[in-house]
């Protein structure tokens, strides 16, 4: 009989859990609001609209809204005038998809592969990036300047972590647009969820977090002029600080780094 395990069997069998219709629906939403194609204050479709363009039921996206509104992302005005709005854009990570229980060697992975896209992404949207990719960009760097705490604070609190690491994966989500790769922009997902949790742990100070907003405007700027000496550096820059703060974490080098013994 066919035993289940090693690494393949943990990926093939893993947990299962099944969404209702109304939670995939607020999932979705909530995802549209961190990414930014819904902005604070913004007004939602009517409850019809949704329900038809997901093809659910309308007391399914009422349920969702109530997810929503519960965990203050959403506000229901009633009356004249009224309607559902975005109350907040800080949607946590583990609203839209379950945080990765990642191992050690599995976390090295996909700093690995972030290496591997990040450098090809800027480099593709350095050739492609139209103004509305720029425009995307700038929006991004603006919400995390908007989100910066005051100048004689010294530690970041969770909303402004939160809001830093949301406003340089709108950043990273607009390179991957850049490319016009439908492909990309889903890998970019993907990468970004899986590096989140490490994020945090190298945003503390308002120096941190001013620092990660500073390499991304750099980074727009390098693309701006076509400049790959300044795309190459900035680049290395930002996947440097992961890494390390991964080896710090582990206490052990990256795979990369590590030199066969002679």
């Amino acid at each position: 009989m066919t035993q289940l395990g090693g690494t393949a069997a943990n990926r093939l069998f893993q947990p299962v859990r099944v969404l209702l219709p109304s939670e995939e629906v607020a999932r979705r939403l909530a995802n549209a609001i961190r990414t930014g194609f819904f902005r604070f204050g913004s007004r939602l479709p009517s409850e019809r609209s949704i329900a038809e363009q997901m093809q659910v039921s309308r007391p399914t996206v009422r349920e969702a809204v109530k997810l929503l509104v519960a965990a203050n992302i959403l506000t229901v005005k009633p009356g004249a005038g009224g309607g559902t709005f975005v109350s907040s854009e800080i949607v946590p990570l583990d609203f839209i998809v379950a945080t990765p229980d990642m191992r050690p060697g599995e976390i090295d992975e996909a700093i690995e592969v972030r290496r591997l896209i990040l450098p090809w992404v800027v480099q593709i949207a350095s050739q492609y990036a139209e103004d509305e990719d720029f425009d995307r960009m700038r929006e991004a760097i603006a919400f995390g300047r908007q989100a910066l705490p005051p100048l004689e604070t010294t530690e970041g609190t969770s909303e402004h972590i939160n809001s830093i690491i949301i406003a340089t994966m709108r950043f990273d989500l607009a390179l991957a647009q850049a490319t016009r790769n439908s492909l990309v922009v889903r890998l970019m997902e993907l990468l970004l969820n899986w590096v989140e949790p490490l994020r945090y742990k190298t945003l503390r100070t308002r120096a941190d977090l001013c620092l990660s907003l500073e390499l991304v405007e750099k980074m727009m700027e390098a693309i701006e002029t076509s400049d790959p000496y300044q795309i190459a550096e900035i680049t290395e820059r930002r996947l440097s600080i992961l890494e390390k703060a991964l080896e710090q974490i582990t206490g052990r080098r990256l795979r990369r780094r590590r030199r066969p013994v002679s």
